[in-house]
């Protein structure tokens, strides 16, 4: 079996465009998932365990699938309990993301111990370039200009940059707090042009550098983001990846 431990789809992604809702269409990934024998990692009792497995077997017509136990028996008896399970694999670059509300069982498969559920309700199928945030170049950096309520323009630096946000650098404390909306936001990307975006802040890190100054990560997703500029970015993110790999293979 080929995988590692997969780490969730960052909070505030805006998953809403790669939902999966049907048996057909959940059953479809799952049974890739098996037959490729990729591995999962489970999630449950809000993060504070997890262990791999891979998917077993799938029965569409049933809207149920099996999948392998852990090795821990004390896993095994805390995942049967919990009613909030996330399971997350990242096949051939492909974030596959989805929760079980509910129990688990103990059914054998193939004669073999395993654990049997129903389908989820629906299914996060993510391409690698929508979720992943690669660093933005330090030699040219891309700089956002975000209007404030205070009335000034901050001209933040970024850190990286993905189709669902951004992450900003800004001086000393920052003047904003989580969930807070930023319209008018305008980022030069260089030779792809300039692009006016709506940003949510969902983070906030203060880094005190080696000279002693202080910077306020900020992360940020894009609200409303219109599909011209997500077809930009995607392309925009393409480029770097190319111009990265160019450098790594000189």
């Amino acid at each position: 079996m080929q995988g590692e431990n997969v780490a969730l789809i960052p909070e505030g992604t805006d998953v809403s465009g790669f939902l999966l809702r049907t048996p057909m269409e959940i059953g479809f990934v799952l049974r890739s998932l098996a037959q490729k024998g990729d591995l999962i990692t489970l999630h449950f009792d809000h993060g504070q365990h997890s262990f791999l497995t891979a998917i077993l077997g799938v029965d569409v017509k049933q809207q149920q699938f099996w999948f392998d136990i852990s090795g821990v028996e004390a896993l095994n008896r805390a995942l049967q309990r919990a009613d909030h399970i996330v399971f997350a694999a990242a096949p051939e670059g492909v974030k596959v993301q989805f929760v079980l509300e509910g129990g688990v069982s103990l059914q054998d498969y193939d004669d073999k111990p395993a654990f049997v559920s129903r389908f989820p309700d629906d299914l996060i199928k993510l391409q690698r370039r929508e979720y992943f945030r690669l660093d933005t170049p330090v030699g040219r950096p891309l700089i956002c200009k975000l209007p404030h309520s205070n009335g000034k323009v901050y001209e933040l630096p970024l850190h990286d940059i993905s189709v669902g946000g951004v992450g900003l650098w800004m001086s000393g404390v920052a003047d904003v707090e989580q969930l807070d909306v930023f319209h008018g936001c305008r980022i030069d990307l260089g030779t792809f042009g300039m692009i006016e975006v709506s940003l949510e802040i969902r983070s906030k890190r203060q880094v005190t550098r080696r000279d002693g100054t202080v910077q306020t990560m900020l992360g940020t997703r894009f609200v409303n983001l219109p599909r011209q500029t997500e077809s930009l970015l995607q392309r925009y993110i393409a480029q770097l990846e190319r111009e990265r790999h160019q450098l790594l293979r000189n």
